[in-house]
């Protein structure tokens, strides 16, 4: 007999068919489970058309009404923009007319001073609220160039774009 045959003899001996019924059975592996995981991700306030078809197949009338709580959202986010920029405008024009009032009761403050003979006092005080109102309105000037410049600048590079 050969070495092949008699290792092939001694493994089929040893397979655990083979065990006496004194020894343990071998433990079965536990089945194996395959575990599949899909995720969709959409932004936006509503989801794609074939998703929104699939809502309202599960629940008739869904797509309806994500379509309306979208629309109220978009109605909402819009009514607090033009909030924003209402408050923005009273609050500009507020500072506007309150640097006003404060610059002209300087000047006033300052020729007031002078009638009264104290010339050193009133010329700096009234130069003082002049300084200011005119220092304001440039610098003010000057940044609203500025800004202007900078949205013109990004119009262009998005139409290059």
């Amino acid at each position: 007999m050969s070495k092949k045959s008699k290792a092939k003899r001694n493994q089929h001996n040893a397979s655990p068919s083979n065990t006496t019924a004194n020894s343990q059975s071998p433990v079965s592996p536990p089945p194996k489970r395959e575990v599949t995981v899909a995720a969709a991700h959409f932004a936006g306030p509503l989801p794609p058309p074939e998703v929104f078809r699939q809502y309202d197949q599960i629940l008739p009338g869904a797509a309806e009404r994500i379509l309306q709580m979208a629309e109220r959202q978009a109605n909402h986010r819009q009514s607090l923009e033009a909030k924003l920029v209402d408050a923005e405008c009273r609050d500009g024009l507020l500072g506007l007319i309150f640097g006003l009032v404060i610059g002209l009761a300087t000047i006033l403050g300052g020729f007031y001073c002078i009638v009264q003979g104290f010339q050193l006092s009133g010329t700096v005080l009234g130069l003082s609220g002049l300084t200011g109102l005119v220092g304001t309105f440039i610098y003010g000037s000057r940044e609203k160039r500025q800004a202007r410049q900078e949205a013109t600048e990004e119009r262009g590079k998005e139409s290059k774009s």
